[in-house]
């Protein structure tokens, strides 16, 4: 590969992370074939970008970005996932694999909104609500105070009818 071919594949990384809130680094050398292509699955599935890179190449493509700290993370065999609407999923699939594979599989660390993360940072990250779980829990803070009001407004009909069923259960038993 000569160097315009390297400067063009940096420019298009570069291109392709500016948009991601974070991107997750791993490091995956002791991983068997099957291993890998399961990781690369799991990536997949939850809709994240993962590719293997040059240590080189990404850091000429973070080269005056936000996600330039991570830099300093580029050393050995680098995996490098991101996801552009949701920036812990990747974090969430690097969690749940080590889990399975602590020998094999190491998360390095990575870059948040120009935040370095270690690897605890990752898991860190990897427990944040998704977006869907933050629209769900933004929609129900919206519908409590109508539900409660809802509820307030029915108490008083709901009173005066067991009220009523009380006396009309007594008159029955009293007849």
């Amino acid at each position: 590969m000569d160097v315009q071919q390297k400067q063009d594949l940096s420019n298009q990384l570069r291109a392709e992370l500016e948009p991601a809130g974070a991107l997750v680094l791993v490091e995956f050398g002791g991983l068997t074939v099957k291993q890998a292509e399961n990781l690369r699955g799991k990536f997949r599935e939850a809709g994240c970008t993962y590719r293997v890179y040059k240590n080189s190449t990404i850091h000429f493509a973070v080269e005056g970005t936000r996600h330039e700290p991570v830099r300093a993370l580029l050393r050995g065999v680098t995996g490098l996932a991101y996801h552009l609407e949701d920036p812990g999923a990747p974090a969430r699939v690097a969690r749940d694999f080590l889990k399975d594979n602590e020998e094999q599989f190491k998360i390095k660390g990575g870059v948040s909104d120009g935040t370095v993360l270690d690897p605890a940072g990752i898991v860190r990250l990897a427990n944040l609500p998704g977006p869907r779980e933050l629209k769900s829990q933004f929609l129900a803070l919206l519908l409590a105070p109508a539900t409660q009001m809802v509820r307030v407004l029915n108490a008083g009909p709901q009173s005066f009818l067991n009220l009523l069923n009380a006396k009309k259960e007594k008159d029955e038993k009293a007849a």
